[in-house]
């Protein structure tokens, strides 16, 4: 059975491009895939992240892992994909809810109107993340934020 899955996540089309035509430069059957209609139509996000996917399938995944680590750690290759924060992996799924059922429909319409928070997800080791890291205000002795002023 062909499966693929995915070894790099972005946000842009153009450094997920450039990394899958790496790869089937060296002979590997690399794809790019686009989950934007996915995210909007299922999931009712209208601002798609972590949308652009690079595949390659089950059997050249090791080597793939392995080519995109080095092309990381020499030129930084990847400074462009999304990644966990906790254990650094780029399989990441964006809004946390599940595609593959029904029941990911529900809380995907009540993120959508704002009730729950849409967050990264690490398919490796599930954990999860907002998509924008809120700066907590520098708070005084009473915990009031600094520089508020009472009228």
């Amino acid at each position: 059975m062909e499966h693929n899955i995915t070894v790099a996540t972005f946000n842009d089309r153009a450094p997920a491009e450039k990394i899958a035509q790496r790869l089937r430069d060296l002979g590997m059957n690399a794809d790019l895939y686009d989950e934007s209609h996915e995210q909007k139509w299922k999931l009712f996000n209208l601002h798609p992240r972590a949308h652009m996917r690079v595949r390659v399938h089950t059997s050249e995944a090791g080597r793939a892992l392995a080519l995109l680590k080095e092309w990381q750690a020499t030129e930084g290759a990847l400074a462009d994909a999304v990644h966990c924060p906790e254990c650094g992996s780029s399989k990441i799924e964006f809004p946390q809810f599940s595609r593959r059922t029904l029941m990911g429909a529900l809380p995907a319409a009540l993120a959508a109107t704002g009730v729950i928070a849409q967050e990264y997800f690490c398919e490796d080791c599930n954990f999860t993340w907002p998509d924008e890291v809120k700066v907590e205000p520098e708070l005084d002795l009473l915990n009031w934020p600094k520089g508020l002023s009472l009228p």
